[in-house]
């Protein structure tokens, strides 16, 4: 399977480049036909309950996906807004870098 990064930094992801993963991971969860985009509100796409277990729903898995994305190109592992579901894409990509 070809790798299909989006892209790869060792200086520091920008606000807009963790929009663009956030967008491509929503896209992934997404199963109820929400668009994606900036002003896409993370609440419409995912679940605690769509896993086997809560920790393994779609939310903390997209949590973790950004919190791993972000560290791997060279960003800070930053505490996440305790509303973050409740964020857009554009607003919560901004409050992580």
């Amino acid at each position: 399977m070809p790798n299909k990064k989006i892209f790869k930094s060792k200086s520091g992801i920008t606000a807009n480049q963790l929009a663009q993963v956030m967008k491509y991971h929503l896209d992934s969860f997404n199963n109820e036909g929400v668009a994606i985009n900036n002003a896409t509100m993370h609440n419409t796409v995912l679940s605690d309950s769509d896993g086997p277990t809560p920790t393994t729903g779609s939310k903390q898995m997209y949590k973790g996906i950004m919190r791993w994305t972000i560290q791997q190109n060279g960003g800070q592992d930053k505490p996440w807004p305790n509303n973050w579901m409740d964020m857009s894409v554009e607003v919560l990509s901004k409050a992580l870098v």
